[in-house]
């Protein structure tokens, strides 16, 4: 087993600061992932076109590893898949990577 080094907190840090660089590129995979190092970061959003919330699915090509927020506003301009349209027909294959889950908090003593 893997064990995942990075936290929540910078996998989320990673996120915010590809989101800051879009629309851009949707093939872009700068930045480096905060479990493994290398530049292979990946972002895709699902949702509904109307309200731009959706879902953003954020992992590593290389190590794949990542994480997956529900009900993120999607950034204005970023490309974004229908909730409606079927996973086998979307652009983006989005492959089974890893979740990292978010920290436990500290249990109350």
């Amino acid at each position: 087993m893997r064990v995942l080094t990075a936290s929540w907190a910078a996998w989320v840090s990673a996120f915010e600061l590809r989101c800051k660089q879009l629309p851009g590129d949707p093939d872009d995979t700068s930045g480096a992932c905060p479990d493994c190092g290398a530049e292979a970061l990946r972002l895709s959003f699902s949702g509904l076109e109307r309200d731009r919330v959706g879902y953003a699915s954020f992992w590593c090509d290389a190590c794949l590893v990542g994480i997956h927020l529900s009900r993120c506003l999607v950034p204005e301009g970023a490309s974004m898949e229908s909730l409606h349209t079927p996973v086998e027909e979307r652009s983006v294959r989005v492959p089974d990577y890893t979740l990292l889950w978010p920290d436990e908090p500290p249990a109350d003593e």
